[in-house]
């Protein structure tokens, strides 16, 4: 928490802000995190070795670490990404007998910290829509337009296009045929130029029940 504390009076942090005052000033994140000019950062939220691409947003009180997040991506509230983990092969696994800095407030541990507690790099696709409350645990891969449904915990992968749900989560249903999925990553639309995507806009707003019904290639 010292280090977001030292970034958030950083002149690197000023010049973010004035870059992009979508990023609330009530949300913390470090020198190693890359925020695009259009993402939306709302408040309270925690970020850690984490990328934000275009177009995409976090809701209040959420908390990333060692996330790469694609474009187009609706993140909603309170969501939790890339937990820090704990020995469950020590006598105990509470941190203070295994690093100098920890959550007890106390040091036990002199020199290196002796487990490391990172999480493996967390992949979220484009155009991934998070429901509010749900957690993601370490090295888990998000598929480009999956669907995690409110409250989940998301233990495996999750397929393109998918939507999920539950405690572990599970697949529910898939959102499309796999002709029009095929299609849909084929196009990688979430890449194409700002000006393509807002000339074809209408493309973007009516239901797809048949491969004819896209308009994009």
């Amino acid at each position: 928490m010292f280090e977001l504390l030292l970034n958030y009076f950083s002149l690197s942090r000023i010049l973010i802000q004035l870059k992009n005052p979508k990023i609330s000033l009530f949300s913390f994140f470090d020198k190693k995190c890359i925020i695009s000019q259009n993402a939306r950062i709302e408040r309270m939220v925690i970020l850690r070795d984490t990328k934000v691409q275009d177009y995409s947003y976090i809701g209040h009180s959420s908390n990333f670490l060692r996330t790469n997040i694609g474009k187009f991506c609706s993140i909603s509230r309170n969501v939790n990404c890339g937990l820090p983990s704990h020995p469950t092969h020590f006598i105990s696994t509470s941190p203070i007998f295994f690093s100098p800095n920890n959550s007890t407030g106390t040091n036990w541990v002199k020199g290196d910290k002796l487990y490391d507690d990172l999480p493996s790099p967390i992949n979220i696709g484009n155009d991934v829509w998070i429901g509010m409350n749900v957690s993601i645990t370490s090295g888990i891969n998000i598929g480009d337009g999956a669907v995690i449904a409110a409250h989940s915990v998301v233990t495996k992968d999750v397929p393109p296009y998918s939507i999920v749900g539950g405690v572990p989560a599970k697949i529910l249903k898939y959102r499309f045929s796999s002709d029009i999925i095929n299609q849909l990553q084929k196009s990688e639309w979430w890449n194409k130029p700002d000006q393509y995507l807002k000339d074809n806009l209408s493309n973007f707003q009516h239901n797809i029940d048949h491969l004819d019904d896209m308009k994009i290639s």
